[in-house]
C-alpha cells in the first residue's frame, strides 16, 4: 500500500525552484510514497483535487501536512493529519 502526502502551503508563498518536498517531508518525520502540493500560486489549487489525484494513483493512505516556506525549507505548522486510510 501506497502512503502519500499533502502539503497545504499557506500564506500565498511559493517554493523556490528546484525544491525535493518529498526529501523534505521525510525530515519532518512524513514518510510518504508521493506528495502533492496544494498552493495559491504552485500545485493543486485545492486539498480536495490533490486528494483525489493520491487515491487515483494507488494511495491507501493520505496524510495533510500544512506547513510554510522559511529559509527554502518546509516549516509544519501543525502536526499532519490522517485524511485518509
Amino acid at each position: 500500500m501506497q502512503e502519500g502526502c499533502i502539503v497545504y502551503l499557506i500564506g500565498g508563498q511559493e517554493i523556490p525552484e528546484p525544491f525535493d518536498l518529498k526529501a523534505d517531508c521525510r525530515n519532518l518525520g512524513l514518510h510518504a510514497d508521493r506528495v502533492e502540493l496544494v498552493g495559491a500560486k504552485q500545485g493543486f489549487f485545492e486539498v480536495e483535487d490533490a486528494w483525489h489525484y493520491l487515491l487515483t494513483r494507488g494511495c491507501g493512505r493520505v496524510n495533510l501536512l500544512v506547513a510554510h516556506c522559511q529559509g527554502g525549507r518546509l516549516a509544519a505548522l501543525y502536526p499532519p493529519v490522517r485524511l485518509y486510510g
